[in-house]
Formats: C-alpha cells, structure tokens, sequence
C-alpha cells in the first residue's frame, strides 16, 4: 500500500508539551497518507529554519545557535554521531548520491563546508558572503550549490570543482580555488529562502525571495533573470510545485500564497517570454491563503505532496497545516508538536514498484571529518589523491531479485577468493591491450582460457555489426534532421530580423505622421488667431474687417502652397 510521510523538526522552546511522548523530541516522522499520524521521533535537537536534511540512511540536524551537527540513522532510530565544527551552522543540504554522500554546511562565518560522510574529508570555501549563509540548496543534478546570505546574495558553486583534487592555479584573472562560479545580486535585502527547479537536464531555474519583499525567478547556470515578482509581504519560506508550474511562498503572519506562472497568456514558457520579463509581476494581497489561527505565527517551512495537490506549512505555534492546492484554502491542522516548527521534508512515496537494481550501495556507517591538512587544504600534487582517503561503504543484495539466472557479481564478491573464471578472463584482457586485430603466439592459450568456441565469436560479431549498422543509419537520420532545423531556424530568424525592420519603418513613419498632424494643427490655430486679431484691429481703426480676412486669407494661400512646394520639391 502507498503511504507518504514527511520529516519535521522543531525549535526548543519553553512550551510544555502537548503529549507526554513529544518531551525532548526534536525530530519527528510523520505520516501524512493514508492517516495523519506519528510514526517515530528523534530526540535532543533543536533546529532553526534551513537546519535540516534527510538521506536515505540518515538525518543530518544542524543544532541553533551552535556550531555542532547531529547524526541520526533511519536505520536504528536512534542518534549515530555528535560532529562539531570550526563556526555555527546557519543551514544545511545534502549532495551527491540519494544516500546523501556529500553534507554542505552554511556558516555564520559566510563560508561553505563541505563533508563527505563516507571518507570523513573536510572542504571549506572562501568566506565569500559577508554576513551569515541562510539557506543553501542543491540543485536535482547535484552539479551546482546555492547559498544564500543575509549580505543579500546569492552564490552559485560548482559542487564538482570544490571536491575536485585538482585546483586550478590562481592568477590575476583568475579566481582563487573553491570560490564561486558565479554571483547573484539583484535582491536589496537579506535573503530568506531559495528553491530550485525539478529538471536535471541542461536547463533549470531557481526561485529566491528576500526581505525586500519579491520572489525572483532566473537561471541559476547563467545569472539571466527570468521573471521578477512583487509579493505582499517578506517570504519567509519557498517551494515549487513538482512539475514548476507555481512556486508557494510563506509569510509572516502565517498566510500562505500561490503564485502562478501561467496566469499570462504566452506563447511559451511564461518564464521565457521576454515581453512579460520587463514588467514585475505583482502578486495581489487577497490572493493570500489564510490560516486558520491569528496566533499561527510564521510559516517557516513549505513542502508539498507527491501529487502536488496537497501543502503543508510548518509554523512558530508548533502546528503542521495542511492546505488544498485545488480549492487554494486551509484544509485541516495534521500535526501538533507544540515547539515552533522550522523545518518540514516530505520523503519519497513508499510503495511504488520500482526495479531493483543489481546492487544497492548505503552508507550506513558516518566517518566524522578529520581535521587533516592533506584532505581539507588540498596540500599534496596537484590532481593526486592522498594515500590516506578511504572509501568507507556498505555494498547490499537487493530484497528481491528482478532477474533470472546467478548474479556473478554478487557471487565474486562474496567467494573466498577471485573465481578462476574471473582470473583468467582478466589475463586475457591484459593481455590484449596493444594488439588490436593481431595473431600472437598466445591466442591459442587466450582462446582456451575464454573458453568460447568460434561459431559463438562469428554470431556476437554478427549481431555487432547489424547493430552498429542500426546505429549509423540513425546517426545520419539525426544528422540530417539536425542540419534541417538549423536551416529553418537560421531561416526564421532572418524573416524575424526583417519584419522587425519593417515594423521599425512602420512606426517611424506613423510617428512622422503624427508631428506633421501636430504642426499642422498648430499653424492652423496660429491663423485663426491671427485672424482674430487683425478683425479686431480693423474694426476699432473704422476699417473694414471682412475685407482685412480676405487679404490675408489669400496670402496664406500662397504661403501654403509655396511651403507645399517646396515639400515636395524635398
């Protein structure tokens, strides 16, 4: 049966408890379907907003206003390891594997560090934020880490060049090792959350609201903007919807909003349309969803359910609000866990059928960080890896066995010593480097030890080159189709360039129109004032007025026609 459930942590505080059980419980499991009720909880801890993650073996508790992380095992249900480290913790993220083989660490200091739980190596970034990191996140692809900070910016680090054991040299030009790739700046004040797209494709965005009271959207990989929103009121906590249709943002006074990207209509993604990223978006104050409280205090946390429909919102009074996304209202209170609720962390459906794989790899065992120059500093040959860095993991036979016929990497593994099968067909292969397509004097003993008869050999050759034929053909149908559209598109963009041409002359040309409407009614006004005036004039000399009109009407006539004349002329 499918069930979901979600993580929450709370903030100590001097509440007594609603339940006896809830005493010194920090972290709790919580099942949301099918029925709202508690399954575990952990205790001693205590966590501020952005202080919490979750692998599929454990969870990772950054303590408030402390510079210590605890380590619980899912496993056990129980707390594994007490980590302290050189400065606070302000927030925290988990990166790499989904066992959550890399820990991020946001400091009070500016800085990242970075843990590696499976070999204990310790990496730190420059103190690249001037104030302390509020949030960090890690993108669906685990390539890139944003930090936010209350100095108003936002970095965007390359996870894979800050673990890399190879640095590249700094320079003048060059920016000195584990520093960021790249600077968000276009928020004015702290910034207060930060949530990323669910694409591990080559294109993604991330959304981050700050105390300036908007919600940003833009592309992380290149720092364009996309869209800038204007909100009610300051974020307190983000999250997108699963399939990025909307992000949801919770505020201060406990009321959450649904911001739409689809509420313009586009011809494309709203996000990409770049007549609507000129104009900020402003999201209406009444579209704010209310809670059902006035003491609920801020909505510190946000995370949605499997299928979208459902939000859930963590608050200071301790209470987990369950929203409908549908009917966009408050739809019942499924938790209470009496100290204010920082974090909330929805986990993976449980019960989905899912192929397992023929291995299953868990770090169920933590390696505290070792304070070792050799590890954190990067000191040794460039691009060498220290004799000392072990590897330290568990490897699992899956619960069910998916495919028929023996698992010859699980038996390897597990016999006393490598199989002479193995061993021979390893030689063979060595002894096979360098001479492609060669008769030595040792294929008799190589073939032996392959132990596989030609008839075989010709069949899998065969069955090689109808496939690499297979392959060809669709190559060159992909080549051709490729070179097709970047004709139609190179053609497009041409047609595009020209009726912007021609729509600039369009409206130069109306503009024109339009200055010569102005003069011409501005020298006919002239006249008839003109006119009045010298009737005027005529009539109080006694002369006759009407006569004075005429001969002025008609020596502007022959002005108009001269200056008619000479337009045309030009």
């Amino acid at each position: 049966m499918l069930s979901e459930c979600f993580v929450a942590s709370t903030l100590a505080s001097a509440k007594t408890p609603a339940s006896a059980s809830l005493r010194d419980v920090g972290i709790c499991f919580h099942e949301l379907q099918p029925s709202a009720t508690l399954r575990s909880t952990l205790k001693k801890s205590s966590t501020a907003p952005n202080c919490l993650a979750v692998s599929a073996s454990h969870v990772f508790a950054a303590q408030s206003e402390k510079a210590i992380l605890h380590v619980y095992s899912r496993e056990k249900g129980n707390q594994e390891a007490t980590v302290p480290f050189p400065e606070r913790i302000r927030s925290i993220a988990v990166a790499g594997s989904k066992n959550g083989d890399i820990v991020v660490l946001g400091t009070e200091g500016g800085r990242l560090i970075l843990w590696e739980v499976c070999t204990g190596r310790q990496v730190a970034t420059t103190a690249s934020h001037l104030r302390p990191v509020t949030t960090v996140v890690v993108d669906p692809s685990s390539n890139f880490v944003l930090s936010g900070s209350s100095d108003a910016s936002i970095h965007v680090w390359s996870l894979v060049d800050l673990l890399s054991f190879t640095k590249p040299s700094s320079g003048r030009d060059r920016q000195p090792p584990n520093s960021p790739i790249r600077t968000f700046s276009n928020h004015r004040a702290a910034i207060t959350a930060i949530t990323v797209g669910h694409s591990t494709g080559r294109y993604n965005f991330a959304v981050s609201a700050a105390q300036d009271n908007t919600a940003i959207a833009w592309d992380y990989r290149t720092g364009r903007i996309l869209r800038n929103f204007l909100l009610p009121a300051s974020a307190a906590s983000l999250t997108l919807d699963p399939v990025d249709r909307a992000f949801y943002a919770g505020y201060e006074d406990g009321s959450v909003q649904s911001v739409d990207f689809y509420n313009q209509q586009s011809v494309q993604h709203p996000l990409h349309d770049a007549s609507l990223q000129a104009t900020p978006a402003q999201a209406p104050s009444e579209d704010r969803w209310l809670p059902p409280s006035a003491d609920s205090g801020a909505a510190h946390a946000l995370t949605l359910s499997y299928d979208g429909m459902t939000l859930l919102s963590g608050h200071e009074n301790g209470k987990v609000y369950s929203w409908n996304v549908g009917r966009r209202k408050y739809a019942s209170t499924v938790a209470d866990f009496t100290h204010p609720v920082t974090n909330i962390i929805m986990l993976p459906l449980d019960g989905l059928h899912q192929q397992a794989a023929n291995l299953k790899r868990v770090a169920h065992t933590i390696v505290k960080p070792r304070y070792d120059h050799t590890l954190s500093e990067n000191t040794h040959a460039a691009g060498a890896v220290p004799a000392d860095y072990e590897f330290s993991t568990h490897l699992l036979r899956p619960s069910s066995e998916t495919t028929a016929g023996p698992d010859w990497f699980m038996e390897a593994f597990s016999h006393s010593s490598f199989p002479t099968s193995m061993l021979e067909k390893g030689l063979a292969e060595l002894a096979s480097v360098g001479q492609p397509g060669s008769n030595t004097a040792s294929a008799p003993s190589m073939d032996l030890a392959m132990d596989i008869d030609n008839p075989a050999k010709d069949s899998q050759i065969a069955e090689l080159e109808a496939e690499i034929a297979t392959l060809k053909q669709k190559a060159s149908v992909s080549d051709v189709a490729r070179r097709t559209t970047t004709d139609e598109i190179t053609k497009l963009r041409s047609e595009l360039v020209n009726l912007h041409n021609h729509i600039s002359e369009l409206n130069e040309k109306q503009e024109q129109s339009r200055r010569d409407k102005v003069r011409r009614q501005a020298r006919k006004e002239e006249r008839a004032t003109r006119r009045r005036e010298a009737w005027f004039a005529a009539e109080k000399k006694g002369k006759n007025g009407d006569n004075v009109l005429r001969r002025m009407g008609i020596e502007e006539d022959s002005e108009t026609s001269g200056t008619d004349q000479s337009s045309d002329e030009q």
